[in-house]
């Protein structure tokens, strides 16, 4: 969700628009899109604070897709993205987007908000707008995609064996618990270049090789570490076995590959998955952030060499570590996205947030608006638990900061 404009109070207006997606013997041709219109009174400046806030306060901006139904020629119809746009009177107004990633990934997604941005800020001059924004117009030709290891039979399957009963509505949930709240925190340039140094020294002092290190790995290596000790206060949970291993799970772009050859502007999903799991054991000893870095380092250069491996079970793999109960966490999104550069005309957005950490036990990432190189990272965590989190966080940031 992108907020834009100035603090204020005042009677807000919603627009609403919803695309579907037919499901019908694999054929998946777009329904068109529909509008809603509604009014709320809300307060302009709750999207915009950077103190720990109730994850419901963004909730009157967040529109829902409606569960899929049956048509009454048999065709399924899945709501696929919808958009809500919050205009606050003289003050400002937000994007909300909610979409199912069988529509686009984050790359697709934010190239498709940027020049949509771009040709509003061009008023509607179609060249104008790309020249300007160095944007090309989103492409959807599938035919560029190739299926050298026959995935789309097998991933087809799995999802024609998930339907209809396993498609959930997509968007808010209400059984949160009640003091479930939300933060942003900001991770300087300074912080991530001590952290990579602070590895390197690690590694060296141990004798070990040193690992694949880039601003991604070591902020998912401290926030990982942190949201795991944290878990010791969280309420009403009984701790787990520090023998129990720990998964993390991100998405990496595949776009640009010479292997590959596919435009930035490719509208849909080019994905690869890494999946990485170290014991508890290791996350909270005294190397956590160095454990976490050389799996994460590793698993990541992994899939730039082999991009394919392991991606026929990539599906059934994530229903078996629901099924073991693995402790996993999401990392969403990526500074790479530059999120704040999208210009409707009216500058940079004032915040942008990924709302679906709140139930989705995700973490977020993505670039900073005032200053190059910062890195905001935002979760939700009950509130003992995220007061914890900033504590364990604060330390870790005071040991590098000695660092020269």
């Amino acid at each position: 969700m992108m907020m834009f404009g100035v603090i204020g109070v005042t009677v807000i207006s919603h627009v609403v628009f919803v695309l579907d997606l037919l499901w019908n013997h694999i054929q998946v041709p777009f329904h068109n899109p529909w509008l809603t219109q509604r009014r709320v009174h809300s307060r302009f400046h709750h999207p915009c604070v950077w103190f720990p806030r109730d994850v419901t306060d963004l909730h009157p901006f967040v529109t829902v897709l409606s569960p899929p139904r049956t048509l009454e020629d048999g065709t399924f119809l899945i709501p696929l993205r919808a958009i809500q746009v919050t205009v606050v009177s003289h003050s400002g107004f937000t994007i909300c987007i909610t979409f199912r990633h069988v529509a686009a990934d984050g790359r697709a997604f934010h190239h498709f908000i940027k020049f949509w941005a771009s040709l509003c800020k061009s008023k509607g001059d179609l060249g104008l707008a790309s020249f300007e924004g160095s944007l090309a117009l989103p492409l959807h030709n599938r035919d560029i995609i190739e299926d050298p290891k026959g995935l789309k039979p097998i991933f087809l399957q799995e999802l024609w064996g998930s339907l209809p009963e396993n498609v959930e509505s997509k968007g808010l949930k209400h059984d949160i618990p009640s003091d479930m709240v939300r933060h942003t925190f900001v991770l300087s340039h300074d912080h991530v270049e001590k952290l990579k140094k602070w590895v390197s020294i690690k590694c060296k002092s141990l004798g070990l090789a040193i690992p694949h290190l880039t601003t991604f790995v070591v902020t998912c290596s401290l926030i990982w570490v942190c949201k795991v000790k944290s878990e010791e206060t969280k309420v009403g949970t009984v701790l787990a076995n520090n023998d129990e291993s720990y998964m993390l799970a991100f998405m990496a772009d595949s776009r640009n590959r010479p292997e590959f050859s596919i435009p930035s502007e490719y509208f849909g999903n080019c994905l690869v998955c890494g999946n990485v799991a170290v014991k508890r054991s290791k996350l909270v000893g005294g190397n956590g952030i160095l454990e976490a870095s050389i799996a994460i380092g590793s698993e990541v250069r992994h899939l730039q060499i082999e991009t394919f491996e392991g991606t026929e079970t990539l599906m059934s793999n994530f229903r078996e570590f629901a099924t073991l109960g693995k402790h996993m966490t999401i990392i969403a999104g990526s500074p790479k996205l530059e999120v704040y550069e999208t210009d409707f005309g009216w500058g940079k957005p004032k915040r942008s947030v990924v709302v679906h950490v709140d139930n989705s036990g995700s973490i977020s990432l993505s670039d900073c608006r005032d200053k190059e190189g910062r890195i905001e990272v935002g979760l939700a965590l009950q509130k003992i638990q995220l007061n914890k989190f900033s504590i364990i966080l604060e330390q870790h940031l005071t040991e590098i900061a000695v660092l020269h």
